[in-house]
């Protein structure tokens, strides 16, 4: 039985890793991942809608789903701002709702998600750094009681590995979103470091003062400083302003 189990995880991790290789980025990762969750957590007449919430910055969200019913049911969530996933999430405390009709816990939601052909619902969290992410793992049943003990395990399990995979996409994207960050920042400075040479040659004035213009340029007219200074090297003939990194 270990031997068996070891084997299924080894069998979900390499899958996990082919996912992550084979996707550009953490919404792609979270589709592929819905969907690898929903064909390896579904049995033969027991059919499981997947989906992945992640939660960053406090309130963004990303979703993805196994399909467009479970797209439906995560995004019921969002309007309600309830729900056993965003429940499983932030608190990372796994969810089970046996009988949805007879639950009483999100009582507007859970009446929707009825409506619409769900009967039990399982939700369990990525273990993830508190500092980076929280997300879980939904997984819908059309049927009561549609999670018995061994599938709650299997879907635990599954998570578990799966979250390795999910750390490593999150951090990609930090990093990524970091370096984008970056870039952006020496592009507008560069842009009003020119801008400032063109007033400082233009006015003989100071450096301070040539940024002390550019500034007061945005705060009356409401715009972005990059936006000023770029005005500025236009009217001067100097066109776009490009950045060279090394």
């Amino acid at each position: 039985m270990e031997n068996q189990q070891a084997s299924g995880a080894g069998v979900v991790a390499a899958d996990i890793q082919d996912l992550l290789l084979d996707t550009p980025d953490v919404e792609a990762f979270l589709t592929e991942l819905a969907r690898h969750s929903a064909a390896m957590l579904s049995s033969p007449g027991a059919r499981v809608f997947c989906g992945v919430t992640m939660l960053r910055h406090r309130s963004a969200t990303t979703v993805a789903s196994s399909d467009e019913r479970a797209r439906l049911l995560d995004e019921l969530q969002y309007q309600f701002e309830e729900g056993p996933c965003l429940t499983a999430s932030r608190t990372g405390v796994r969810i089970h709702i046996p009988d949805l009709e007879n639950d009483t816990t999100w009582p507007d939601y859970t009446e929707v998600a009825a409506a619409n052909g769900v009967r039990s619902v399982l939700a369990v969290p990525f273990q993830l750094p508190e500092d980076n992410a929280k997300a879980g793992l939904n997984l819908y049943s059309e049927t009561v009681h549609g999670f018995d003990e061994a599938a709650i395990q299997r879907a635990t399990d599954y998570v578990q590995q799966a979250s390795k995979g999910l750390r490593l996409a999150v951090l990609i994207a930090q990093h990524s979103q970091t370096a984008a960050d970056l870039r952006a920042a020496m592009t507008s400075r560069t842009v009003i470091d020119v801008a400032t040479g063109i007033i400082i040659a233009q006015n003989r004035c100071t450096q301070a003062e040539a940024v002390e213009l550019i500034m007061k340029a945005s705060s009356n007219r409401n715009v972005k400083l990059r936006e000023v200074a770029q005005a500025i090297v236009d009217s001067a003939g100097g066109g776009p302003i490009s950045t060279h990194f090394t």
